[in-house]
C-alpha cells in the first residue's frame, strides 16, 4: 500500500510539473510535436494502468539490466588504499559476456595503482569484472563480465532520440546503498555543445553519489543518461549522444 502511495504521489508530480517547462517555439513543426508530446503524457503515462504497467515491466525487465558496483584501489605494494561503490548498466551482450557502461571516475587509477571489480546484480550475486574499455573525454567506461549459464540477467538498448525537458525518466542505480533502487523526476535542462550534441542532461530526480554510473531510461526502456554527479539538489547524467559516442568508440577501438 505504500508503495502505492508513493506511485500516486510521483504521478501527481509529474502531471503538475509538465506545466513548469515551456520553450518558445513557433514553427507549426514543433507545434506538432509538442501537441503529440502532451497528449502522450497526460493521456497516456498519467493513466493509473498504464503507469503501474510501466512500473511493473522496470521491475520485472529493466531493472534486470542494473547492477551495483565495488572497486577496490590497491597500491603498487598491494595495500588496499580505498574502496568505491557505484552503479552500472549492462548495455551489450556477446556468446562470453555481459558488457556494464558506468562513470570513469569510478575505475580510474593514479600510477602503478591496481584495482579489483566486483559486480552484483539485482538479486545480490557477485561476479568478478575487468575494465574493457576507458575513455576518460566522456567519462565513462566499459567493464565486462563472464556469463553463468544458470543466470540470465536483462541488457537495455541506447535510445534513437533525445529526450524533451520535461519528460519523465526513471533512474535505476545503487542510490542510497539499495541495490536497484527506482528513482523517477524530470528532465530540468538539457545542454548541447557547439556540434549540437546532447551531452549532458539536469534532472530533478532524487539521488546520491552511490548511483553514480545508474542508469537514466525513457518511458520505453531506453537508456537516454547515465547518472555522473548529484549537486544542490539535481542529478546529472552524461547526454545521449556522449553515450552513443561511447557505444561507438567501444565496439571500433
Amino acid at each position: 500500500m505504500k508503495k502505492f502511495a508513493f506511485i500516486m504521489i510521483l504521478l501527481s508530480f509529474f502531471i503538475s510539473g509538465c506545466a513548469i517547462f515551456v520553450v518558445e517555439e513557433d514553427t507549426e513543426e514543433y507545434i506538432a510535436l509538442s501537441n503529440q508530446y502532451d497528449n502522450y503524457i497526460l493521456s497516456d503515462i498519467s493513466q493509473l494502468k498504464n503507469f503501474q504497467a510501466f512500473i511493473n515491466s522496470v521491475t520485472l525487465n529493466s531493472s534486470l539490466a542494473s547492477v551495483m558496483i565495488e572497486v577496490k584501489v590497491y597500491s603498487q605494494l598491494g595495500l588496499l588504499l580505498e574502496t568505491r561503490y557505484g552503479s552500472g548498466v549492462i548495455f551489450h551482450e556477446d556468446s562470453a559476456n555481459y558488457h556494464i557502461m558506468t562513470t570513469y571516475d569510478l575505475t580510474s587509477t593514479q600510477s602503478r595503482q591496481t584495482i579489483s571489480i566486483e559486480v552484483s546484480d539485482y538479486l545480490g550475486r557477485t561476479y568478478r569484472a575487468f575494465v574493457r574499455r576507458e575513455y576518460s573525454e566522456l567519462g565513462l567506461t566499459g567493464i565486462r563480465f563472464a556469463k553463468n549459464s544458470q543466470r540470465v540477467l536483462g541488457v537495455l538498448s541506447i535510445a534513437e532520440h533525445p529526450p524533451f525537458v520535461g519528460q519523465p525518466v526513471m533512474l535505476i542505480g545503487y542510490q542510497r546503498r539499495i541495490i536497484n533502487a527506482l528513482t523517477m523526476g524530470m528532465v530540468y535542462e538539457t545542454i548541447f555543445d557547439e556540434d549540437d550534441k546532447l551531452i549532458i542532461m539536469k534532472t530533478n530526480v532524487l539521488s546520491d553519489n552511490f548511483g553514480n554510473g545508474g542508469v537514466m531510461i525513457d518511458m520505453n526502456h531506453k537508456i537516454i543518461g547515465i547518472q555522473y554527479q548529484v549537486t544542490n539538489g539535481f542529478t546529472y547524467a552524461y547526454g545521449l549522444d556522449t553515450i552513443k559516442e561511447f557505444y561507438s568508440m567501444y565496439f571500433t577501438t
